[in-house]
C-alpha cells in the first residue's frame, strides 16, 4: 500500500508541474496548448522512471526487454503483422456489409503520410508498453499483486488515461495555470459521463488486456510492442483508404475499430491468432519466459 500511495504522490505532482509550467512554455512554442501538456505529463514521467532507476542496474529482462536480435525481430514482427492483417480484415468486412467504402490512393501524399503515421505508431508503442507493461505491471506484481488482478488493474488504468483524449475542455489564446488543471481533471470528467463514452472503454480496455497478455505469454515486451504499433498505424491511416459510416456504430465501430462490438470481437481475434502464433515461437524450456 505504501508503494501504492508514492506513485500516486509522484503522478499527481507530475499533473500539477505540467498544469503549471503549460501556460508558460505556450508563450514561446508554435504547438496547442493541450499538446503542451501532454508532452510535459510524458517527458515528467519518463524522467520520474529515469530517476527511479537512477543508481539502480536496469535490468532489460525485468522489464520484457531482453534483446535477442533474431528473435525480438521476429517478435516485433509478429505483433505488427497480425494487428495490422486482422484490422484489414476487418475493414473488408465493414466493406462487405455496406458500413465503409474505398478512398482512391493519393499517390506520394499518401506514402508520406502513411511514412510518417508509421514512426509516430512505433514511438507511442514503445513508450506506452514500456510504462503501462513494463512499469506498472511489473510493480504491481513486485507487490506481490496476483497475476490477474496486475493484468486487470494495468489495463483500467490504460483505458482510463486515455479519456484524456475525450471532451476536452475549450482553451482560448491566453491559457493559464487554472486551464492546465482542467485539463488535469478532463479525464476523471468524461468518467462522469461515461454513459457516453463507454463503448471506447471497453474497447481500450480490450486491448490493453491482449497486450498484456501478450507481453506475459512471450515473456517480452517486443510482440505487445510490434501488435501497438500496428494498431495505432491502423487508426491512423484508415481514413486514407476508407471512408466510414457512423450508422450502427455500437455494432460495426467507427474507424477507430475498438468503440462497437465487431472491433471488440476482431481485438479477441488479435488476442487469440497471435498467443497461438507466440506459442509456436517460444523456447522449449518455460523457465526462460520469466516476465509474468
Amino acid at each position: 500500500m505504501k508503494g501504492f500511495l508514492k506513485f500516486v504522490f509522484v503522478f499527481s505532482s507530475i499533473l500539477l508541474a505540467s498544469a503549471v509550467l503549460a501556460p508558460l512554455l505556450y508563450q514561446i512554442l508554435p504547438y496547442k496548448f493541450e499538446r503542451i501538456f501532454n508532452r510535459l505529463v510524458m517527458i515528467f514521467s519518463l524522467s520520474a522512471l529515469w530517476f527511479l532507476l537512477l543508481g539502480k542496474k536496469f535490468n532489460a529482462r525485468e522489464f520484457g526487454l531482453d534483446w535477442c536480435r533474431e528473435a525480438s525481430v521476429r517478435h516485433i514482427i509478429l505483433g505488427f503483422g497480425t494487428g495490422v492483417v486482422i484490422l484489414s480484415l476487418f475493414s473488408l468486412l465493414k466493406v462487405a456489409v455496406g458500413q465503409a467504402d474505398w478512398i482512391a490512393p493519393a499517390g506520394f501524399a499518401l506514402l508520406s503520410k502513411v511514412l510518417t503515421a508509421l514512426g509516430a505508431s512505433f514511438l507511442i508503442g514503445v513508450i506506452e508498453e514500456f510504462f503501462f507493461r513494463g512499469f506498472v505491471y511489473r510493480t504491481l506484481r513486485k507487490w506481490r499483486w496476483s497475476l490477474m488482478l496486475s493484468i486487470v488493474f494495468t489495463s483500467v488504468f490504460y483505458s482510463m488515461i486515455h479519456f484524456v483524449s475525450f471532451d476536452k475542455p475549450f482553451v482560448d489564446s491566453t491559457p493559464t495555470v487554472i486551464d492546465g488543471l482542467r485539463l488535469v481533471a478532463a479525464p476523471f470528467l468524461s468518467l462522469m459521463q461515461f454513459s457516453r463514452y463507454w463503448p471506447e472503454a471497453v474497447g481500450l480496455f480490450l486491448f490493453g488486456l491482449v497486450l498484456n497478455c501478450v507481453a506475459v505469454r512471450s515473456g517480452s515486451l517486443y510482440p505487445s510492442i510490434g501488435l501497438h504499433a500496428g494498431c495505432v498505424l491502423y487508426v491512423k491511416t484508415d481514413v486514407l483508404f476508407l471512408q466510414f459510416h457512423e450508422k450502427e456504430r455500437l455494432l460495426y465501430a467507427s474507424g477507430k475499430f475498438y468503440d462497437g462490438a465487431l472491433g471488440w470481437f476482431f481485438i479477441v481475434v488479435i488476442g487469440l491468432v497471435l498467443t497461438y502464433l507466440l506459442g509456436k515461437t517460444q523456447p522449449k524450456d518455460k523457465n526462460e519466459v520469466t516476465y509474468g
